[in-house]
């Protein structure tokens, strides 16, 4: 081998030991030269390269071809230094990462030339790529960590940080790398907490703990480890940890604090270790240090009685075994001195996750004085039902109630009287079950508040609704604070006691003939009544009545026979004067005195009042009286004597009307006189207007006017009848004077079913022309009229007679109608509205309609009275009404109309608040049907 081999072949070693081989190119050929190492990387043998350039882009990457192609054109045109990496496909497949390098240089001929190296980077590519994916992967890993990660070097400048040192440091890492740390944070500078840092980049060894950072205000984990370039700091903020901590810490330094100050002995049992923590109460109460309890749970067993201790124990561990939330005991507990005491413990488990039980904490409490304070109020019971049972044996009614008046105790007395038992009794307020008079029972309770008892007579009523008297003792009770605490009631039956009384008042106030008031009770009531019309102004009259030929009737059938006649007097006086403020007398032997009260303040009217009541008496003597299968008619003569508020002498008044009385003997008897001679004057008058009424009604000499009622847009919907008289000779009388007359004397009877009639054949003649053909008709029927017998077959004759529809007449009724006999009302109402009869309530709200019974009455209409239609717009009482009669008319489903509608204002008011009919001035005056 000579040296050039030698050479050549020391070069293919060192190529084959670096994989470098070697090339040249040769422009002027065009032509490249590859080393046997340059041909083993591309995958060739030394045969397989051609030598020219195309051949060797060929086996250039595809995606690298551009960028080698690019770089020979470069160097071409202006030779120079190569360098470039690509990759290259050998024939088997396989890709290579190839670094090019070459230089141009002249040979010795002085031609152009390039030469350079192709050193297969391969592996070295891969070994970098895997160190680039280790780097991200823990870049990555760093990132993710939620604990503060950061690098200083040893000049203390940061070198690295991760997402979260950012967030705890508060500053953005582009702010802080390569930033000095003593010069970002200066208030670290001469701490300890810089310290730290200091000792561990000088003595090079790791350092852990924990610090509030004030400046940040947060508490920090650091844990500190010396690095080749410096340090590497990892921080967790413990922040909401220590905050926890300092919860729990309060917590429990909050429920010792309250283990001190209660009453209760808090304790804590530690269940896996056996540890009873006991709170200082257990000093206090039992005598016990904390330090005795040593052992655990069988400290408490062992101080348990043990005649209680199998019981208490076993059922702590059954609560705790059977998984329950609570567990409570009573039993008695070991003091110090040897006693026992009683408690009552409670205790509350607390488990992890699997159930197990950590601990037990709970509360004991001395219950001693609690069970003696029991057993004394059981004591007290026993006193108490021994008391009570005492108590049943007392005659009287016994009850205790509280000041609000409920009943608390009801002795079997109390049963007996008022029929409640005491379980009825008891909670109830006496006010509600007892009283038939609310405020005398109030009064007798505020008095015996007040003054501390009370004692007088009370009405009160039993279960079954009879009144019952009493006299009723009433004593208060006080609390141990002096206030009033319940008030002690003993009822005394005293039923038999005023019987007695009633007796002897009956001897000494009644007749023992008759029952009437005698003279004595006369005198006494007379004055009353006269006192009474001093006070209210209101008129009064005396009725003296004396028997006509009584003494004949005494002296042919005897004494006997007369007694009998005057006991069935005393009766018919009774019936005919029927108000209970009037009172019916026996004078003496066969006289008869009754008091009439609260006459009309107008003396007239006082007077014809006087003179009705007389007239009836007059009739009670119409049928004879049966005297032991004797029939006798007798009658009598009636002196009349008004008197007033100028009335003083009770004798005078007493000898006018007896006086009255003999004028009427001397008249003929059966006859009525009034001592005023004005006053007969009156009676004359009205006599000769009832023969005027009585003839008109016989020769048809009434009419009736119709007046007009419309709806809320003004047409006419129907009209309302009204009777008119005029008087022979005279001049027209109001109805205000003659219907009163009418009614009194029973002549409203037919004059009623006349105007019925004639009402009834004028619609009929409206109904033939278009333009009345829809009206309606008002009638007004009187209430002696509406409950005489036969009253709704006459009205059916009537209609029957007359061909009028049914479904076109309303019937008015005045309130009146409601005050008596509501069933036969209701029957006789429903009988003619099965007809197609309509009904209106007329005058509504003058009267005492009862709303209970108007829900029951087939009424069609309401009709507002034109008293509170007059001053509508004045008086706010009246707009009230008004308006309350309207909404309670469409509540209950019923027209409303308005009569006495005098204005437009009254109108608008009324239409305003829900009114669609009117009648009135405003729309016309009654007037005759031909001018209608």
């Amino acid at each position: 081998m000579n040296r050039q081999q030698l050479v050549a072949w020391q070069l293919a070693e060192i190529q084959a030991l670096g994989h470098v081989g070697t090339w040249e190119f040769h422009p002027s050929f065009e032509k490249l030269v590859w080393s046997d190492e340059t041909c083993r990387i591309m995958g060739i043998g030394k045969s397989g390269f051609d030598g020219r350039t195309e051949t060797y882009l060929l086996m250039v990457h595809p995606d690298d071809r551009p960028m080698v192609l690019a770089a020979l054109r470069e160097n071409r045109q202006q030779p120079r230094r190569i360098e470039l990496e690509h990759r290259v496909v050998r024939p088997d497949g396989t890709a290579r990462h190839v670094r090019v390098q070459g230089v141009p240089y002249f040979d010795e001929s002085g031609t152009l030339m390039l030469a350079g190296t192709v050193h297969d980077i391969t592996e070295l590519r891969q070994s970098t790529a895997s160190l680039q994916a280790m780097s991200r992967k823990l870049l990555g890993t760093l990132e993710a960590m939620s604990d503060a990660f950061y690098t200083l070097d040893r000049q203390w400048r940061f070198t690295y940080l991760n997402g979260a040192a950012e967030r705890l440091l508060r500053r953005a890492r582009q702010e802080l790398l390569g930033k000095v740390l003593w010069e970002e944070y200066p208030d670290l500078v001469g701490t300890w907490f810089g310290a730290q840092y200091e000792l561990v980049m000088a003595h090079r060894r790791p350092a852990a703990f924990e610090e509030y950072y004030d400046p940040l205000q947060v508490w920090k984990d650091v844990r500190i480890f010396p690095t080749e370039e410096g340090l590497a700091a990892y921080t967790t903020d413990i922040t909401e940890r220590k905050r926890l901590e300092e919860m729990e810490r309060e917590s429990t330094e909050r429920f010792r604090m309250v283990a001190r100050v209660t009453s209760d002995i808090i304790w804590d049992w530690d269940v896996p270790h056996d540890r009873l923590w006991w709170s200082e109460g257990v000093q206090s109460v039992f005598g016990y240090g904390a330090e005795t309890f040593t052992d655990g749970i069988n400290d408490w067993a062992s101080r348990i009685a043990p005649e209680d201790r199998e019981r208490v124990v076993g059922g702590l561990y059954a609560a705790m075994g059977g998984g329950q939330a609570t567990w409570r005991a009573e039993y008695r507990f070991l003091r110090q001195g040897g006693t026992y005491v009683s408690v009552r413990d409670q205790g509350v488990f607390r488990r992890d996750a699997e159930g197990a039980t950590l601990n037990v904490v709970g509360a004991m409490l001395d219950i001693t004085a609690e069970k003696q304070a029991e057993a004394e109020r059981r004591a007290a019971e026993a006193r108490n039902r021994l008391l009570a049972s005492l108590l049943d044996k007392a005659h009287d009614a016994i009850s205790v109630s509280g000041a609000d008046l409920r009943i608390t105790y009801w002795n079997q007395g109390a049963e007996r009287l008022f029929g409640w038992t005491a379980a009825e009794a008891i909670g109830k307020k006496k006010s509600e079950l007892l009283t038939l008079d609310e405020q005398d029972l109030e009064q007798a309770f505020e008095q015996a508040l007040r003054k501390g008892e009370w004692r007088g007579e009370l009405t009160k009523r039993r279960k079954d609704g009879r009144a019952v008297p009493v006299e009723s003792h009433l004593t208060l009770v006080r609390g141990d604070d002096g206030q009033p605490q319940s008030i002690l009631a003993i009822d005394t039956d005293i039923t038999q006691r005023k019987r007695d009384e009633q007796a002897i008042l009956n001897l000494a106030f009644f007749d023992p003939l008759t029952r009437l008031p005698n003279r004595r009770l006369l005198l006494d009531r007379l004055r009353h009544a006269v006192a009474a019309t001093k006070r209210d102004g209101h008129g009064g009259a005396v009725l003296f009545i004396d028997l006509d030929n009584f003494k004949t009737l005494n002296d042919t059938l005897g004494h006997d026979k007369g007694d009998q006649l005057l006991q069935q007097v005393a009766r018919r006086l009774e019936a005919r004067v029927s108000r209970g403020s009037d009172t019916v007398a026996r004078h003496g032997g066969d006289e008869f005195v009754i008091v009439l009260e609260s006459l009309s303040t107008d003396p007239e009217e006082a007077a014809a009042q006087a003179e009705l009541v007389a007239e009836k008496l007059l009739g009670a003597f119409a049928e004879p009286f049966q005297l032991d299968g004797h029939q006798h008619h007798t009658s009598p003569s009636v002196g009349v004597a008004l008197f007033d508020k100028n009335m003083k002498d009770i004798d005078e008044l007493l000898k006018r009307a007896d006086l009255a009385m003999y004028q009427a003997k001397a008249a003929g008897r059966n006859t009525i006189r009034f001592f005023d001679l004005h006053m007969q004057t009156v009676i004359n008058a009205r006599v000769e207007l009832e023969a005027d009424l009585r003839h008109s009604l016989q020769t048809h000499g009434f009419t009736l006017h119709y007046q007009r009622q419309t709806d809320s847009n003004g047409a006419l919907v129907g009209a309302e009848a009204l009777l008119r008289w005029q008087r022979p000779g005279s001049r027209q009388v109001s109805p205000s004077v003659f219907i009163p007359l009418a009614e009194e004397t029973g002549l409203i009877l037919p004059l009623g079913e006349w105007v019925l009639e004639a009402a009834c054949r004028q619609l009929v003649c409206w109904s033939s022309r278009p333009q009345t053909a829809h009206l309606t008709m008002a009638v007004n029927v009187s209430a002696r009229q509406f409950r005489q017998p036969g009253f709704v077959d006459q009205v059916l004759q009537v209609i029957e007679r007359t061909g009028a529809d049914p479904r076109r007449i309303k019937l008015e009724l005045t309130e009146s109608l409601l005050l008596a006999n509501i069933e036969n009302t209701i029957d006789t109402m429903h009988a003619l509205k099965e007809n197609g009869i309509g009904f209106a309530l007329d005058d509504f709200g003058t009267g005492y309609s009862s709303l209970a019974y108007l829900k029951r009455l087939p009424l069609d209409q309401l009709k507002i009275d034109q008293s509170f239609v007059r001053d509508v717009l004045t008086d706010p009482n009246d707009a009230a009404i008004a308006r309350t009669i309207l909404g309670l008319g469409h509540t209950l489903g019923l027209d409303v109309i308005a009569e006495g509608v005098e204005t437009a204002g009254q109108r608008n008011f009324l239409a305003q608040h829900g009114c669609r009919a009117f009648q009135g001035y405003l729309f016309g005056q009654p007037v005759a049907a031909e001018q209608f």
